[in-house]
C-alpha cells in the first residue's frame, strides 16, 4: 500500500543556496590556514637556509643526502581540501526538483491481543508469532502512515504513538508477550478507550484505521459503549481472528500446559463474534487469519468501499544537493597532503662483506 507515484523534472537556472549555513563559519580555519602561511612564508624560507640536520643514506659509491617530502605543497593540498569539504558539509544546492506527489492520508493503530491464549500453537509457531509476521509485512507495503501500537490482555496502553518512523514500531514489536500485561483476560473496552484516545491527540481529518489482532475471547461487551465514538473519529476496524475453531492448548511457562481452577486443561477456541460485530459496526472488515493474510490489501479493500478515502495530488519542488561535488575532490586533496607526510621507509637488505665478494 503505497501513498502514491510521483514525476520529477529538473529545473536550471536557480541560485546557489545551502542546506546548512552554519558549517560556512567553519571557513575561518582553513582561511587563517591559509593566511598564516603566506605571511610566515620569507620566515620559513629564511628557517631553512640555515644549517641543518640532513637525513643521509649510505650506499657502496658513498654518502648520499635523502630528499624530504615534508614540503610545501603538502600544507597547501590539505587546506584546499578542507575547504572543499567544509562546503560540502554545508550542503550547496541549486538547480530543482519538481514532484507531483499522490496520496491518501491515513492514521493506523494495530492493536495486539496479549492475552496467555494468543500462545496456543493451533496456528504454527503460535498464535502471537504469526500475528508478528502479518504486522511486519503490513509495515513493509506502508509508506507514509502514521502508524501506532496499543496492547491489550485484562487491561490496555498505548506501547507506540502513532508515527511514519516504523523502526520504533518494529523494535516493540519483536518483544511483545504476555509478560508485557499482567492482569490476564481480553478487554475490548480498555483496549478501544486507549485507541480513541490516541486518535484524538492526532486532531487529524485522515482515513483511521483500527488493526485488531486476537482469538476473539472477550471478558463482556462494555466494548459496544465505544461504537459511537468510532464512528464519530471516522476509525473503520480491521479485525483478524487469530486461531482455529478446533482450538489449541497454551504452554505453560514450567512445562505441560495452562489447567484451570478445576485442574483440567484448558482448549482456546477462536470466538470471532466480537471481532465480526466490531468490524460490522464501524465499516470495517473481518478476516480469520489461520491461513496467511495480506493485510496490507485488506486495508486498500475496506477504502474502496468505505467512508472517506479521500486522494489528492500535492506538489512540491525541493532542491537538487550538490555535496558530491565538493566532498569528493575535498577527500582527494587531504589524502594526497597526508601522503606526502609520510617518510620514506629504509627497505631492507643483504649487504655482503668485501671478503665474500671476492671470493
Amino acid at each position: 500500500m503505497r501513498l502514491g507515484d510521483w514525476r520529477h523534472e529538473s529545473k536550471g537556472g536557480s541560485k546557489l543556496t545551502f542546506g546548512q549555513e552554519l558549517y560556512l563559519f567553519a571557513l575561518a580555519i582553513p582561511l587563517i590556514g591559509i593566511l598564516a602561511t603566506i605571511v610566515f612564508k620569507k620566515r620559513n624560507v629564511s628557517l631553512s637556509s640555515r644549517s641543518k640536520v640532513k637525513r643521509v643514506k649510505a650506499t657502496f659509491a658513498g654518502v648520499s643526502e635523502i630528499e624530504s617530502r615534508l614540503s610545501q605543497p603538502s600544507k597547501w593540498l590539505f587546506l584546499v581540501g578542507l575547504i572543499f569539504v567544509i562546503f560540502a558539509l554545508a550542503r550547496p544546492q541549486w538547480g530543482e526538483i519538481h514532484k507531483e506527489v499522490f496520496k491518501r492520508s491515513r492514521e493506523v493503530i494495530i492493536a495486539m491481543d496479549l492475552s496467555k491464549s494468543m500462545l496456543a500453537e493451533d496456528i504454527k509457531p503460535n498464535r502471537l508469532e504469526r500475528a508478528k509476521l502479518v504486522v511486519e509485512s503490513l509495515l513493509d507495503n506502508l509508506q507514509g502512515e502514521s502508524v501506532g501500537l496499543v496492547v491489550f490482555a485484562g487491561t490496555a496502553f498505548l506501547q507506540s504513538p502513532m508515527s511514519p518512523d516504523y523502526q520504533i514500531l518494529r523494535g516493540f514489536l519483536r518483544d511483545l508477550n504476555p509478560d508485557f500485561i499482567p492482569q490476564g483476560g481480553t478487554n475490548y473496552g480498555a483496549m478501544l478507550e486507549t485507541t480513541l484516545d490516541s486518535f484524538r491527540q492526532s486532531d487529524s481529518q485522515a482515513d483511521r484505521f483500527l488493526i485488531v489482532i486476537s482469538d476473539g475471547e472477550s471478558l463482556n461487551q462494555d466494548w459496544t459503549n465505544h461504537i459511537d465514538d468510532l464512528n464519530e473519529q471516522n476509525v473503520q476496524a480491521v479485525c483478524l481472528g487469530f486461531g482455529t475453531r478446533d482450538g489449541g492448548l497454551i504452554p505453560a511457562e514450567e512445562g505441560g500446559y495452562h489447567k484451570d481452577e478445576a485442574g483440567a486443561v484448558v482448549l482456546t477456541k477462536l470466538e470471532p463474534a466480537t471481532l465480526q460485530s466490531l468490524a460490522d459496526k464501524t465499516g470495517g472488515t473481518y478476516r480469520e487469519a489461520n491461513v496467511w493474510v495480506d493485510l496490507a490489501s485488506l486495508i486498500e479493500e475496506t477504502v474502496k468501499r468505505g467512508k472517506t478515502g479521500e486522494t489528492g495530488t500535492t506538489s512540491q519542488s525541493v532542491h537538487i544537493e550538490r555535496y558530491q561535488i565538493f566532498l569528493a575532490p575535498g577527500l582527494f586533496l587531504i589524502l594526497i597532503s597526508l601522503y606526502r607526510e609520510f617518510p620514506f621507509t629504509p627497505k631492507p637488505r643483504v649487504i655482503q662483506s668485501r671478503t665474500s665478494a671476492t671470493q
